[in-house]
């Protein structure tokens, strides 16, 4: 699929589309928190793994860890693409995704251009991301497709396998939010909520 090209409307007058990304490690609260603004902005929700990477995974039968990572480069490819259509064609998003510091710059940056983008990086200390999924595990709530009771085993045995230094704020010239999800959310919700319309309105967050 031919990735669309966001036009940088600034200079017609034109309204760019709203642009909230919201990334940070697996388990770091991502999903939950970009549903939570999804909803009370009343914008679509994009989210890679549900979306489609999960999706890819029902339609290949993958359940095996090996399966999963060979999902991973097409899954990324899909997600921006359909992400640039959706800019494209004016429709504001909240793009949840596990954006990687120094390697995702390059993909946003041509939708960031065109849009009214900020960024909400969701972190909690590396411990606490490794108790969570291990939670997620037991409970078995995720797809198959991500074949994580075999990621928990190798991220225990071998902590950098989560890719911790690369799960950092991205390095984008947009308004960026860094929320400490260890204990609920730190700023709260209603201060999150705010900054991101402050951001998406250009105006300066109180």
């Amino acid at each position: 699929m031919r990735r669309a090209e966001v036009s940088d409307t600034r200079t017609s007058g034109e309204r760019r589309p709203s642009l909230v990304l919201v990334g940070g490690a697996p388990a770091a609260g991502k999903t939950t928190l970009a549903r939570r603004l999804a909803g009370a902005l009343s914008l679509p929700l994009w989210s890679k793994d549900v979306h489609v990477k999960e999706i890819l995974a029902d339609a290949f039968c993958v359940d095996t860890l090996e399966g999963s990572r060979a999902l991973g480069a097409p899954t990324f490819a899909i997600f921006y693409a359909i992400l640039g259509e959706l800019l494209a064609a004016g429709f504001g998003v909240v793009a949840e995704c596990n954006f990687r510091r120094g390697i995702s710059e390059r993909d946003l940056a041509p939708l960031v251009a065109g849009a009214r983008a900020v960024l909400v990086h969701c972190q909690t200390t590396r411990e606490e991301c490794i108790r969570r999924y291990a939670e997620r595990v037991a409970r078995g709530e995720r797809h198959p497709g991500h074949a994580d009771a075999q990621r928990i085993d190798l991220i225990r045995s071998d902590p950098s396998q989560l890719g911790w230094e690369a799960h950092q704020p991205l390095d984008l010239d947009v308004p960026t939010l860094v929320v400490d999800t260890t204990e609920g959310y730190r700023p709260g919700f209603a201060d999150i909520l705010a900054f991101v319309r402050s951001a998406n309105a250009g105006t300066t967050p109180g």
